[in-house]
């Protein structure tokens, strides 16, 4: 071969290997923003992503109930519910009332609002012989839920503590309970309330919050009697 020859033959094999390279870099392996299992998508095609946001969510079961009965002088005009799920919104509550002693307080205070929530139930009482009676505390599946949520029913009633023979001060004063419910997971934010009023009348009330301090009250009245 001549060196003519060889020197054209160089010159083709060079070209031929720049030509290679070009289509490599053009048309060769996915970079890590075409690659389909890259990490900013992982969250996305994870089960366990979605589970664990679902578990965060979702409502835990009903552990514990317990309650203490109240009343003050500062008598509603018809019976009402708060929802409290927070130490501040705890802290309002107890400013809006008056108690003779330190019974609610104190129940307030052991209040551990990361696993509870309280419930405030009131109404009016004719005499100083009436109270307030929780009579059901459950937890209830919202309709239509499919990410396990539920919200708490209670029912209570004014009841006339009195003996037929008791002679009770003709006092208007309000009667109530403060319900503590307890979960293991997520505490419910929601609640629906039914109290019945002295007059035998049933008071629907729905509770629901959207944050830590604040709740929506949804009230419909139905006469029993």
């Amino acid at each position: 071969m001549t060196e003519s020859s060889r020197r054209t033959l160089l010159c083709a094999s060079a070209g031929l290997l720049t030509l290679t390279a070009g289509c490599l870099d053009e048309f060769g392996s996915s970079t890590s923003d075409d690659n389909p299992s890259n990490d900013d998508d992982s969250d996305e095609n994870d089960p366990e992503s979605s589970d664990d946001e679902t578990e965060s969510t979702a409502t835990g079961s009903l552990e514990t109930t317990d309650n203490v009965s109240f009343e003050h002088t500062d008598v509603p005009m018809e019976p009402e519910a708060t929802l409290v799920t927070s130490a501040d919104r705890a802290d309002r509550w107890l400013d809006e009332h008056e108690f003779v002693d330190d019974v609610i307080p104190e129940f307030v205070e052991e209040t551990l609002f990361e696993e509870s929530v309280l419930l405030a139930l009131e109404s009016d009482a004719p005499t100083l012989c009436y109270a307030m009676a929780l009579e059901e505390v459950t937890l209830e599946e919202i309709d239509e839920s499919d990410d396990g949520e539920a919200q708490l029913s209670l029912d209570a009633a004014v009841i006339d503590e009195s003996d037929d023979d008791e002679a009770c001060g003709q006092q208007m004063i309000a009667v109530g309970q403060l319900v503590r419910a307890t979960f293991d997971g997520e505490p419910a934010t929601s609640a629906s309330v039914t109290i019945t009023d002295s007059d035998g009348t049933d008071h629907e009330i729905g509770l629901a919050t959207d944050s830590a301090s604040e709740s929506d009250v949804d009230r419909e009245s139905t006469d029993n009697a």
